[in-house]
């Protein structure tokens, strides 16, 4: 009993998280896996995983522009925009992921931290504060 408690305590360690770690990135982003066993080559994966990342990024921020303002409208039009809002909100995040997981299937690596993105997006940043409704949504038809 006691030398399969043991085991089980070094099993547990070995996947037990590293407070505080570092570690050694795998694959640097924008670089593609060399010998994934893929139709296309290196190359043109490299050039279609940079170019997703671009849309990637770009539908990010949109995604996150629809929160946002659905988050922050307000007026005489507020529960039908609230609701809008938040069902483009939702399938914009369904883009996303879709986008994301071609980037993988191409061997490439996501952009993903929202400061990554911010650095990225062609997407003109909104201010913090609430906007006007028109101006809500022309940001929105802007980006899309």
């Amino acid at each position: 009993m006691a030398v399969a408690m043991k085991k089980v305590r070094m099993a547990d360690a070995s996947v037990a998280p590293h407070w505080h770690a570092k570690a050694k990135e795998i694959q640097k982003y924008g670089t593609v896996i060399q010998d994934l066993p893929h139709p296309l080559g290196a190359d043109v994966r490299a050039d279609m995983v940079a170019k997703l990342n671009q849309l990637l990024a770009d539908s990010i921020s949109l995604r996150d522009m629809y929160k946002k303002h659905h988050w922050q409208v307000s007026g005489p039009t507020f529960y039908q925009l609230h609701l809008l809002f938040d069902k483009h909100y939702e399938e914009q995040a369904e883009v996303v992921d879709t986008i994301a997981e071609r980037v993988q299937l191409l061997g490439g690596v996501t952009i993903a931290m929202g400061g990554d993105v911010a650095e990225t997006t062609r997407i003109p940043r909104p201010p913090r504060g609430r906007e006007e409704v028109p101006v809500q949504i022309s940001r929105l038809l802007e980006g899309s």
